[in-house]
């Protein structure tokens, strides 16, 4: 009798010190743990009332039963340019909501103008004209065009193919794409910094032409083949068959004006790299190609007229003539 009257008592003993601790966590949870305090880490530009109102966090709210993932949600609906929204407890009394701001990394033609889009894919506004300094996507034909959704688009593979640059383009933190053009699904091109065209043909392998355009270009700048002045090509069709791509220089711009003394028009041999037997069908390799690319009539399309005039002088130099192609 004796031990289980201990035996009672013992847990008779527990069981009221259980209930004195919870009742003491309660009464820190619903008396103590209020909240006395909002703060903000960056704000996208909205004005910090707003931002609480729409949150629905008020002082005297219980901090520690307050739910969060709903209020983050609402803020990044509401406001098309936070990009996420973290709302953040700190015991005993303060919230702290940390903002990260969207940012316009691509303008989308529409319908309706342009979508700028961040590089997440979120739709933060539409305008008449492409924001500045973003890239400008052609023939996507977006289909959701309202803010603070994210882009769709009515073809699967238009998707995929804007998926797989967006992926490429964050990857490789590149930031001075100029231009995607889908308009040709048969002939995709990507224009980096106004001077070098990604070349993708159909849309098959994107996203490995993507990655294998942008390390042959990174490679290539390192190497001084191609410089902040160069304008050129890289054909990436062939990549997920071959393992191989092809750059192209455009001389155009660098033969438009004629070099001392060649009436021609034509440099002083600082681009020589026709076959040299004088006909005006000769193809030529970019300077630096080590793939092997021709360059049909890149450099003849601006000889014909001098050749024409002067086909009797180079039957008797072509020697000369190949030194200033």
């Amino acid at each position: 009798m004796r031990k289980k009257k201990s035996r009672a008592l013992l847990l008779f003993n527990i069981i009221a010190f259980s209930v004195v601790v919870i009742g003491a966590v309660l009464l820190c949870i619903f008396v103590f743990f209020k909240v006395g305090n909002v703060t903000f880490t960056s704000d996208a530009g909205y004005d910090e009332a707003d931002i609480r109102r729409v949150c629905g966090i008020n002082e005297g709210d219980n901090l520690v039963l307050l739910e969060t993932e709903s209020r983050e949600k609402a803020l990044e609906h509401r406001f098309p340019y936070i990009e996420s929204a973290k709302i953040v407890k700190h015991i005993p009394s303060t919230i702290e909501i940390e903002i990260t701001p969207a940012e316009t990394a691509f303008s989308v033609a529409c319908d309706a103008g342009y979508l700028y889009v961040s590089a997440s894919g979120k739709v933060l506004e539409i305008a008449s004209q492409p924001c500045e300094g973003t890239t400008v996507v052609l023939g996507a034909n977006p289909t959701n065009t309202k803010p603070s959704e994210t882009i769709t688009f009515g073809d699967d593979s238009v998707k995929e193919v804007y998926n797989a640059i967006a992926e490429q383009m964050t990857k490789n933190e590149t930031q001075n794409v100029t231009e995607i053009n889908m308009t040709n699904p048969y002939d995709l091109t990507l224009t980096y910094d106004n001077r070098i065209t990604f070349r993708f043909g159909n849309m098959n392998g994107m996203s490995y032409k993507m990655a294998f355009g942008l390390e042959m270009l990174r490679q290539m700048e390192t190497s001084g083949e191609i410089t902040e002045e160069t304008v050129g090509s890289i054909d990436l069709s062939v990549v997920p068959e071959k393992n191989k791509a092809f750059y192209e220089e455009d001389r155009t711009a660098a033969s438009a004006t004629p070099a001392p003394g060649d009436a021609a028009g034509r440099t002083d041999g600082s681009d020589s790299t026709a076959n040299g037997d004088g006909e005006n069908d000769d193809t030529a390799n970019p300077t630096g190609d080590t793939d092997g690319i021709t360059d049909p009539a890149a450099d003849d399309s601006g000889d014909n007229t001098g050749d024409s005039g002067d086909n009797t002088g180079d039957s008797g130099d072509n020697t000369g003539d190949a030194e200033n192609v």
